[in-house]
């Protein structure tokens, strides 16, 4: 597999190049995000018995199979991937397995594949909000969806510079969760059709 330009950065750390994940790889993350969807769509939640072991298998194999280098780079990968769900929730409290899947995710693609699946999963998440919108109400409410959440960053942004983090006490995280808001929507087939749509773009676009 050739990769396409761009896709340097472990090279000019000096870190081995990746080729590109298996195709079994795919696969498996692709399972993982349909079960994800599911128990989203059911209730709310991705539970941790489904994100932590594929996150520890993920940095397990990333170390199997290249030593450090390969343990470096499933870390970042998880970084990356995870960096800006981990941001939402911290600051705006989005969904936290929303970015366990995602760190999950990552630790499997390694740090250079990690780019384009936060691009995939941050394109396919727009456009998914917008059709529920559309689909909830009417093409009136999209200003009204954009701007409530451009006004959640700036709220989140001033609880960070004022070290007011969002916070959840253990024993309210594990309780029900409470009733969906109007606009609420899941958040975990965007992140299946990004992960499906990365593969393509790696695997088809890029070139084998």
């Amino acid at each position: 597999m050739t990769i396409a330009p761009g896709f340097t950065l472990l090279a000019a750390a000096g870190m081995p190049h990746p080729t590109g994940p298996a195709g079994w790889v795919w696969v498996l993350l692709l399972v993982a995000g349909s079960i994800a969807t599911v128990t989203d769509l059911r209730s709310m939640r991705i539970p941790n018995w489904l994100t932590l072991p594929l996150l520890g298998a993920g940095i397990a194999h990333g170390g199997w199979m290249s030593g450090f280098a390969g343990l470096g780079d499933s870390l970042a990968g998880a970084a990356i991937a995870g960096g800006i769900f981990l941001a939402a929730y911290a600051l705006a409290g989005g969904g936290a397995g929303d970015a366990k899947l995602m760190m999950a995710l990552g630790s499997w693609l390694g740090l250079d594949a990690s780019v384009p699946l936060v691009l995939g999963v941050t394109a396919s998440g727009f456009v998914y909000a917008m059709i529920v919108t559309v689909a909830r109400g009417s093409i009136r409410d999209v200003p009204i969806v954009i701007f409530h959440g451009l006004m959640t960053v700036r709220f989140g942004v001033a609880r960070l510079l004022g070290g007011r983090l969002q916070t959840q006490p253990a024993a309210e995280a594990s309780a029900t969760p409470s009733p969906r808001h109007r606009h609420w929507f899941p958040y975990a087939p965007a992140i299946l059709v990004g992960t499906a749509a990365t593969w393509w773009y790696l695997t088809f676009w890029v070139g084998a």
